[in-house]
């Protein structure tokens, strides 16, 4: 068994950014529990939201972009039943900042209670290599942490 989260990602009030995502009847599985594919979209959104927020680029996501911030690993942890209809609140944040990449940590609520969370790892990359992370980049990274990672860990 997987050790217990950290309690502090289980607060909504610890990630500064927040996104509200209505629910779909198709997001549902035949036990009318939103499914897992239903729930990493609902993070993926997120992320991209919160990436074009950071970056105020709305060329981001084009091919033609020659930088682009790519998802290498995720995990994600299931914690409780999510239903439709109610709507999901998605909590980001970022945890780790390092050379070329960065940790971002997420939660998944419904009714105010984390039914999931999420963790990923990003490489920043330029024309498809990895880079470091413009210094520009990097300070708008440091004002998406999450409560904790500001306080306790050094950039």
């Amino acid at each position: 068994m997987a050790n217990k989260p950290d309690p502090q990602l289980l607060e909504a009030t610890n990630y500064p950014y927040i996104l509200r995502l209505d629910t779909q009847f198709s997001d549902m599985d035949a036990y009318a529990h939103l499914n897992n594919l239903a729930i990493a979209r609902f993070y993926e959104s997120a992320r991209a939201r919160l990436i074009l927020q950071i970056t105020g680029r709305d060329d981001f996501y084009k091919p033609e972009t020659p930088d682009k911030i790519l998802l290498i690993e995720t995990r994600l942890r299931y914690l409780a039943e999510g239903q439709y209809p109610a709507p999901v609140d998605v909590a980001t944040g970022i945890g780790h900042i390092g050379n070329s990449s960065l940790q971002m940590h997420q939660a998944l609520f419904q009714d105010g209670i984390c039914i999931g969370l999420c963790d990923v790892v990003m490489v920043y990359a330029l024309d498809g290599k990895p880079c470091h992370i413009p210094t520009v980049l990097r300070e708008q990274f440091k004002q998406q942490r999450l409560a904790h990672f500001s306080e306790n860990v050094p950039s």
